[in-house]
């Protein structure tokens, strides 16, 4: 019996060995490819440096612009109300309208295909209007959600994430189901990119605040900083994003 016994718990001992073992070469193959996807998005800015600069002056800063200038109204205007949930929005617009042309350049890269500058403004241009349409929608349902102990909220924070990469469908039902399908597959992950993207917002806005807090600064300045910020973080982290979500799909190698 006592035999019995330790051959039990020899095979429990052995089974719990494996599982954790199987864990731990996920874990750090996970790892590994997200290393592996940080260093590709560089090789890909320094092939493309030429439309992603292109892109980041005629796109990003103009909607940066346009998003700062609109905040400042919207705290500033004593007339709205939940002026909160306004900035949101708007700072939601400027992170996610920008990434059609880079989840383009990423496609094309991964075929040997160089992009032009027109053809990403074109599919910029294409892709503006259901962006704008379905992130808003998708917005004020989160909102609403607020109310319903917030698990529409962190569905909607998800899906506003992860729908503009999937845009290249001309099928705008396509594309919300594809984009339902990645937040089924890989729904911590998501969430753990969206903590970084915060992260590194955060700790750059705050240290450059901190260094400009001695010095006399206006609203021109802040503006000045935050258009530099996001032309130099957001291309590489639109470009990560397009390969975390896209790889397989646009069968890249990584």
């Amino acid at each position: 019996m006592g035999s019995s016994w330790n051959w039990a718990e020899h095979d429990l001992g052995s089974t719990a060995d494996i599982v954790g073992s199987n864990h731990h070469g996920l874990h750090a193959a996970t790892e590994g490819r997200n290393i592996s996807m940080i260093g590709e998005a560089f090789k890909i800015y320094s092939r493309n440096w030429f439309p992603i600069l292109m892109w980041s002056f005629i796109i990003i800063a103009p909607i940066t612009v346009f998003s700062y200038l609109g905040i400042v109204y919207v705290y500033s205007n004593d007339i709205l109300h939940n002026e909160s949930f306004l900035a949101g929005w708007l700072l939601m617009l400027n992170f996610i309208l920008c990434i059609p042309p880079f989840l383009k350049m990423v496609k094309k890269d991964g075929m040997d295909e160089t992009i032009k500058v027109t053809e990403g403004l074109f599919f910029f241009a294409k892709r503006f209007g259901v962006i704008l349409l379905v992130a808003t929608i998708v917005y004020a349902l989160g909102l609403m959600g607020m109310y319903l102990l917030f698990i529409p909220t962190v569905v909607a924070i998800l899906f506003l994430i992860i729908f503009p990469f999937f845009v290249e469908s001309l099928s705008v039902w396509e594309t919300i189901k594809q984009t339902f399908r990645k937040m089924r597959d890989e729904n911590l992950s998501i969430i753990g990119d969206i903590l970084v993207i915060a992260g590194l917002n955060i700790v750059l806005w705050t240290s450059l605040m901190m260094f400009l807090e001695s010095y006399e600064t206006s609203i021109l300045a802040f503006l000045i900083i935050r258009v530099t910020l996001n032309v130099l973080i957001l291309p590489i982290l639109y470009i990560y994003l397009s390969l975390r979500y896209r790889s397989d799909d646009f069968a890249l190698d990584i």
